[in-house]
């Protein structure tokens, strides 16, 4: 599904993303990779009022009890920014009144 989406130019890349998937990467090799297909892949970004706004869900949600890690918050920022989905297996989108596509193990 993904590569598909790259293939068809319909798959962009932030920052958050980046970081995430290089800070799971195993090896030089799949390092490599990705910084093959982020060469090759849109990129988005989000506008400060934006991030501002989530600053508050996320301290609202946090009152009750609900932790989400920043690196969502800035993903779902820029995909709403930019009127996105997010492709995950991520519950925490959930939180964050963001369109998701969600992705089944092996797609």
């Amino acid at each position: 599904m993904v590569a598909e989406l790259i293939q068809l130019d319909q798959a962009y890349l932030t920052g958050p993303v980046m970081a995430e998937l290089l800070h799971g990467a195993k090896g030089k090799q799949e390092m490599k990779s990705l910084e093959a297909v982020f060469a090759t892949t849109s990129h988005s970004g989000c506008h400060w009022r934006r991030l501002a706004g989530y600053g508050n869900t996320l301290q609202a949600l946090r009152k009750k009890g609900c932790t989400v890690p920043l690196t969502d918050v800035l993903i779902a920022s820029v995909a709403q920014q930019n009127d996105m989905a997010v492709l995950t297996l991520d519950k925490h989108f959930e939180y964050l009144s963001v369109e998701c596509v969600k992705v089944l193990e092996g797609s």
